[in-house]
């Protein structure tokens, strides 16, 4: 596809980068101490912080798939998240902000070794590393093969410019940077989906009654009866409303209790009652964030089908079409020079804002880790207790960037009639609900010792791995001739909910088996919340 962009939209997307990197460079001056780059003095507004976390989740790949899921479900995967919510807030605000936020922690996997040992901590740091870095590396490649499908500049360019400009901001001006870059995405984010709905409403002089009848009717000639599908026993089933909310429950709470990127946001603020305003700031926004993205989807079909528009984007190897890219193929193609590279630069700011969370929380993670190996090691003299690491963690980010960057050249091997929500929970969130559960037996099951633990985050981990790969895995045993049909795919909203109940269950099994020293959990465990620790601050 030749490139389809003007030089207003050139120009815009220019001045969104430079500006990304303007910012980073005038906070740069501030960041002298160690708790000012990766904590921004733990003193950032509560309304900064809730915003920076839901830009940091709902990355790119949200911006895409959840309008291109209404053409594969209509409102079905809505609908889900909307019933996972109240769940998933009131587990957040009640348990998981209020017992990580009593330690003065840098990294939460340092919750690990106190709670169970130095070796789960290393598995946990470890983890969310390789988590990261496919997450970012996917959020690259999958924002760079869009644009790069819609402009027709080559796909290289684009991945080198959203892992490098990101990489650099980030490495400048740390997490106060990352934050207040965040604040800035999500007005991008916000007014291209609000101009983008009020476009289309008034060239077609209708409204969302008139699109979702749309979506309805064209989910009903194509599956009938399955328009808003609530729950099927059928593991093979793709999507309903009950899967999506089990899975997205446990995803935000995982995401809210072992994942660095959020939980270091809320360690940067003063106290548990500032993270809890941040978290239901982040909640909010992303529940219109979502909505907004659905009702862009039900815009761009209505606009498409409705009208007999016949211009799709398709895959230049199968012919099917695209539906990931209708929306900024919408963009470029059908809004005026200039507005279209605001929908594009939209598009970059959902990847920056989770790529900059990205690799701060790996150089925090990796930094902290170095300097308690070299505490263990005994190799930290006088001269660098309470030395700055400020130069060591820039280092440490322009490598991670690094390798984002080369993963996202690398995820080429997924198939691709998975789409993006299918392949999320297949890739990076494999990882996600072995992780958090690790996290949340320690938090509610005192009984359950290092070993335990470790053995049960691999057995989640291996049943992620089974559930994902299912239908690849009968493949390659039917070639193998071990089986003699090909099995099914499994609906990926099963893999988080499952991967988590096989890591607490057997966790527990294994418990039983441990004879490993008892630990004082005091203050470690929900239970012992309120016994007194040095590790805890003062009531």
């Amino acid at each position: 596809m030749s490139s389809a962009l003007a030089w207003q939209d050139h120009a815009v997307i220019a001045a969104y980068l430079l500006g990304m990197i303007a910012l980073g460079v005038h906070l740069s001056r501030r960041q002298k101490s160690d708790e000012e780059y990766f904590l921004a003095g733990r003193n950032m507004p509560w309304f900064a912080v809730g915003m920076s976390v839901i830009a940091s989740l709902l990355s790119s790949l949200t911006y895409l798939s959840e309008p291109a899921e209404v053409w594969n479900s209509g409102v079905t995967n809505i609908f889900g998240k909307m019933l996972a919510i109240p769940f998933e807030m009131v587990i957040v605000w009640l348990f998981c902000i209020p017992f990580m936020m009593r330690f003065r922690f840098t990294s939460a996997y340092e919750y690990l070794e106190h709670r169970f040992g130095p070796g789960t901590r290393l598995l946990g740091a470890g983890l969310f590393v390789a988590m990261i870095v496919l997450w970012m590396g996917f959020v690259v490649y999958v924002s760079a093969l869009a644009l790069s499908t819609v402009s027709g500049v080559p796909i290289g360019v684009v991945i080198g410019t959203v892992g490098v400009v990101a990489t650099i901001y980030t490495m400048l001006g740390g997490l106060r940077a990352v934050i207040w870059t965040d604040v800035v995405q999500v007005v991008l984010l916000v007014g291209g989906g609000v101009f983008t709905i009020a476009y289309v409403a008034v060239v077609t002089d209708t409204w969302i009654p008139q699109w979702y009848d749309a979506a309805v009717a064209r989910l009903t000639a194509t599956k009938p009866g399955h328009h808003l599908p609530l729950f099927s026993f059928d593991p093979t089933v793709r999507v309903t409303v009950v899967t999506v909310a089990m899975s997205m429950c446990v995803w935000h709470v995982c995401a809210h209790t072992a994942n660095q990127m959020t939980v270091q946001r809320y360690f940067s603020t003063k106290d548990i009652a500032a993270a809890r305003r941040s978290f239901v700031t982040g909640s909010l926004l992303g529940v219109g964030l979502n909505l907004m993205l659905m009702t862009v989807g039900l815009a761009m079909l209505y606009f498409y089908v409705g009208q007999d528009t016949a211009e799709l984007p398709l895959d230049p190897e199968t012919g099917k079409v695209r539906y990931d890219l209708i929306f900024p193929s919408f963009a470029v193609h059908r809004l005026p020079a200039g507005l279209g590279g605001g929908i594009l630069a939209a598009l970059l700011a959902a990847a920056m804002s989770s790529i900059d969370s990205g690799v701060n929380s790996i150089a925090t993670v990796v930094s902290v880790e170095w300097k308690r190996h070299q505490q263990r090691r005994g190799r930290e003299n006088a001269e660098s207790v309470g030395k700055s690491h400020v130069a060591g963690a820039r280092w440490i980010t322009l490598v991670a960037g690094l390798f984002i960057t080369v993963a996202a050249f690398c995820l080429k091997f997924l198939p691709p009639g998975w789409g993006i929500i299918d392949a999320m929970p297949r890739t990076f969130n494999a990882i996600t609900a072995p992780l958090g559960g690790l996290f949340l037996m320690g938090m509610f099951m005192p009984f359950v010792r290092g070993r335990a633990a470790v053995a049960g985050t691999s057995c989640g981990i291996l049943t992620s791995i089974l559930i994902g790969y299912y239908g690849q895995i009968g493949w390659v045993l039917h070639k193998l001739g071990v089986i003699a049909d090909l099995t099914p795919t499994l609906s990926p909203n099963w893999v988080m909910p499952c991967a988590m109940t096989v890591t607490i269950a057997s966790a527990a099994l294994f418990s039983l088996f441990d004879r490993s020293g008892a630990k004082d959990l005091a203050a470690l465990t929900w239970y012992t919340r309120r016994e007194k620790s040095p590790l805890t601050q003062p009531d």
